[in-house]
């Protein structure tokens, strides 16, 4: 405290730590409760649209609002106390039966499960009163917060804005004043005072309130001024926290400490000579860098650090460690990132594929005009580019031509996971193979020496897939063209159903029965797409067409994508925030979009409540109003749900927490896609309203973007500049002929990905120079050579897909390239024959739709379970492994 300042000074500082009062009620809400609070945030909304617009339209949405959140605080306050009655009464019967049934001298019997129904029902008095006196402060609050404004527009504005005599926070509460509610306090104390003396053990001759409502005990007058009592946080959820964050310390502890203990059993056992002390510093540091990315750790983060402490401990100087930085192979990946996302932007890939599919009749052929230019493109373009402008053109052609685009989905990204071995800048786990070779002193592959392997690979998976998809997943296909056959087929495509809650606001419900509503008709599946109704904190369960709405009703939904949209279109139908947010206000309701997004690891929301969701990203400004969650039961039917309030099927609630590949469907601003759609927080970003990308088409910039690329190409494959030159060569064109920009080049750069490749590329060359791939070779080889070379070859691929299951294919060649390089010396086998095999077997990242980046695309979209691509993927691994051995022994023989 400065001595010096004046007390007027010192009162404003004061004023200004306090918190506002929008954000003190979000913290201390009762979350089940919140969609009975008055709307603080969209009443503050409101006002704020009256200062920038100037608008009746504004002032009468407020009032209306105002209205409608009083009477839904009345009537959900009536509805508790009714409830809390019935609770209190049977408790207190209950008590009267145990004593009847004692001598005046023997005490009431000590009943746990009795005691800890007068405990609840304590808890939840005193949860109703703060919920009580919240909503009258708020009233009060906002009241004040609107006089305030308003006075401030009508002095600065041209306009005529006449204010009334009697200001609005006077006539609010003199209006909360005739309301049950403001006299919470008073008419809940009895019902208090009665347990709290239940509960010091009084006996039968207590009197007690058997008939009479809380209404008649007290007066209706209150004091308002009253210094109100604020809700504490539970402590149970603090505890619950805590609870898992010493579970998840104390799980990574273990880890460590088990790993520790084994490495250093092992030193002092020294199996062999070979290992010196700074390999078992290796063999630890690498085993902690596998768990840590086995337990879903940014891969960068692990690396970067694994490849510091192998610096700061002397194993690796400094040239070693950060060689990749310099290195033309790391740069290259980080130019044709940047390359791809230019064409990307540009939309060419969007109109060349819209004319090559068509509309074939059958499904084959429909298979085979979607794979061959899609492989095509991806000799250019980074596969995840490619999937993820064809998606959008998938999702529009599948229905046109009358196919489920589950028969395109997961294919096409199989197949452009093997494809992209064709040429060894089409991928970056070539690239990496290509520089591990170079660094290594040993000569590099040419451009297209993969490409006789990998075309052989492509085709086998092209027909393995036209001839397996439609039966594996025969699950989504039309057997027939009657009416029952597609019904069939619709239901199906419905399981991906996300959970949502809707409120009704509009009077114009009011009274009419669901059929009459015409909510049904917005609904994918009708009926059988609403859970339950929710009127005031009790639960109507069995709905029918011939259910009457109320205002306030809540509708426990799980629906499809578009029938969120369409009710989000809906006058008077509200779309609760999941996330605890308030809803959006705004005169113009185009400002506001739909985007549905799927969570990659990166995502800070991840391991988070849902209902915390906009602490941990403020920046998106937008609430989250449906949620599904991405788990093993995906595609199977969920209809019923038994309990919604408990939140034990319904799926969606505050306290659910935000997994990798969970997806969300966001009310966001109309700015939001285009600032976030190429954020590493997303897998998957799109727009499900709204106009469309907001990408406007040139067909100039389009043509030029398509020549520079194919002027790239021939570049590299004729030999004419090296790959990082041409890389160069083509940025530089487009920023010349505006394609794109530096500004947009630098925020194209994928920093975390060259990260993970310069931290991999350190921790491999540990592992090279002190011995560790040596000795795991020399496993490799006394368990295998039984076998020969082609055992070995086998070998080396079942290991690499194993590990590519879990791990960036990165990582996964920079450990396994090591433990080559010392079999093709033991062994006398050429390394590029293993380095090869190393290449194609990386890709074959078939088996979990987790495992790369474009499988977990597909399974966002195209309604899958996740055992379908175990099951699918499988199989075309066999059938890959079984091309690719032969054909690398013929193509890089002794």
């Amino acid at each position: 405290r400065d001595p010096h300042s004046t007390e007027g000074e010192r009162s404003r500082v004061a004023w200004a730590a306090m918190p506002e009062y929008g954000e003190e009620l979000k913290q201390n809400i009762f979350w089940e409760w919140k969609p009975y609070y008055l709307n603080y945030d969209r009443l503050k909304g409101w006002i704020k649209e009256m200062e920038k617009n100037k608008c009746e339209k504004a002032i009468n949405m407020f009032h209306e609002e105002l209205e409608l959140s009083l009477q839904r605080v009345h009537l959900f306050y009536l509805q508790q106390e009714k409830t809390l009655e019935k609770r209190f009464k049977e408790c207190h019967e209950k008590t009267i039966q145990e004593e009847e049934g004692l001598d005046d001298e023997e005490e009431v019997p000590d009943s746990a499960e009795h005691a800890n129904e007068m405990k609840a029902l304590d808890e939840d008095i005193r949860k109703l009163q703060c919920f009580a006196e919240q909503n009258c402060e708020g009233f009060r609050k906002i009241a004040k917060k609107y006089d305030k404004n308003m006075r401030a527009v009508a002095e600065n504005s041209d306009l005529d804005f006449s204010l009334p005599d009697q200001s609005l926070q006077d006539r609010v509460i003199s209006a909360v004043n005739k309301f049950p509610f403001s006299d919470a306090a008073h008419r809940l104390t009895r019902m208090k005072e009665v347990l709290d003396a239940g509960k010091q053990g009084m006996n039968r001759q207590t009197s007690f309130i058997r008939h009479s409502s809380f209404g008649r005990l007290v007066s209706p007058n209150v004091e308002l001024d009253a210094p109100l009592l604020r809700p504490q946080p539970s402590p149970w959820r603090n505890n619950a926290s805590i609870a898992r964050k010493v579970a998840r310390y104390t799980e990574g502890t273990k880890a460590v400490m088990v790993i520790t203990v084994a490495v250093f059993l092992l030193y002092k056992w020294n199996p062999t000579p070979m290992l010196t002390r700074t390999s078992y510093v290796v063999i630890w540091t690498t085993s902690l860098v596998l768990c840590f990315l086995v337990r879903q750790f940014a891969p960068d983060i692990i690396l970067m650090c694994a490849t510091l402490f192998l610096t700061v401990c002397g194993i690796l100087s400094q040239q070693d460690a950060w060689a990749a930085f310099s290195n033309d192979v790391v740069l290259s990946v980080a130019g044709l990132g940047v390359v791809a996302y230019a064409v990307e932007k540009t939309g060419i890939i969007d109109v060349v594929f819209s004319v090559l599919l068509g509309k074939p009749a059958s499904l084959p052929i429909a298979m085979l005009r979607l794979f061959v230019p899609a492989v095509l493109l991806n000799v250019c373009i980074s596969n995840t580019c490619v999937m993820s402008c064809l998606m959008t053109v998938i999702d529009k052609w599948s229905t046109e031509i009358g196919h489920p685009k589950a028969f395109f989905l997961m294919p096409l990204s199989y197949l452009l996971l093997i494809s992209g071995t064709f040429a060894i800048f089409s991928t970056s786990t070539n690239l990496i193979a290509q520089g591990l070779l170079i660094s290594h002193g040993l000569p590099g592959f040419n451009m297209f020496d993969l490409a006789i392997p990998a075309l052989c690979c492509t085709g086998v998976a092209m027909v393995y897939l036209i001839l397996v998809v439609p039966v594996l997943l025969r699950r989504f296909a039309i057997k027939d063209e009657s009416a029952n056959s597609r019904k069939s087929l619709q239901a199906r495509q419905m399981l991906n159903r996300y959970d949502a809650r809707i409120q009704i606001t509009g009077r114009t419900f009011k009274g009419q029965t669901l059929n009459k509503s015409e909510l049904l008709n917005k609904l994918s599946g009708g009926m059988r797409d609403i859970v339950s109704c929710e009127r005031y904190g009790a639960f109507v369960h069995g709905l029918s067409e011939e259910h009457v709405l109320e205002l306030d009703d809540i509708l426990w939904i799980r629906t499809t994508v578009e029938g969120i949209v369409k009710l989000f279109q809906v006058p008077g139908v509200s779309m609760l925030a999941l996330d605890l947010s308030d809803e959006w206000a705004t005169v113009d309701q185009s400002s506001r979009d739909l985007v549905e997004a799927v969570l990659d690891k990166e995502s800070p929301l991840i391991g988070h409540r849902l209902g915390s969701a906009k602490k941990y990203r403020p920046e998106y400004e937008c609430p989250i109003i449906a949620y599904r969650a991405f788990n093993d039961n995906q595609g199977e039917d969920n209809a019923s749900v038994d309990s919604p309030g408990a939140g034990a099927d319904i799926g969606a609630t505050p306290e659910t927490r935000l997994r990798r590949g969970d997806h969300i469907i966001l009310n966001a601003a109309s700015t939001f896609y285009s600032t976030f759609k190429d954020s590493s927080d997303f897998v998957v970003l799109r727009r499900v309203s709204g106009d469309g990308d907001g990408d406007t088409f040139e067909k100039e910039k389009a043509a030029t973007a398509g020549c520079i690329l194919l002027g790239l190409v021939a570049l590299v494959s004729t030999s004419t500049l090296p790959l990082l030159e041409a890389v160069m060569v083509a940025l530089a064109a487009m920023v010349f002929f505006n394609i794109t920009t530096m500004d947009a080049i630098v925020k194209a750069v994928k920093l975390r990905t060259v990260l993970t490749i310069v931290g991999a590329f350190g921790l491999g060359k540990a592992i090279g120079q002190e011995g560790v791939a040596n000795i795991l070779a020399e496993m490799l080889i006394f368990l295998l050579s039984p076998f020969g070379s082609r055992g070995l070859l086998v070998a080396v691929f079942a290991a690499t897909v194993a590990l590519g299951v879990i791990f960036h294919g990165t990582a996964v060649v920079v450990l396994m390239f090591p433990i080559c390089l010392e079999v093709a010396q033991s062994m006398d086998i050429p390394i590029h024959q293993l380095i090869a095999v190393l290449c194609l077997s990386v890709s074959c990242q078939m088996l979990s739709p987790i495992s790369y980046q474009t499988n977990l695309m597909a399974y966002s979209t195209g309604g899958y379970q996740f055992a379908d691509f175990t099951k699918v993927g499988f199989g075309l691994v066999i059938c890959i492994a079984v091309v690719t051995i032969p054909i690398c022994e013929w193509q890089f023989p002794k």
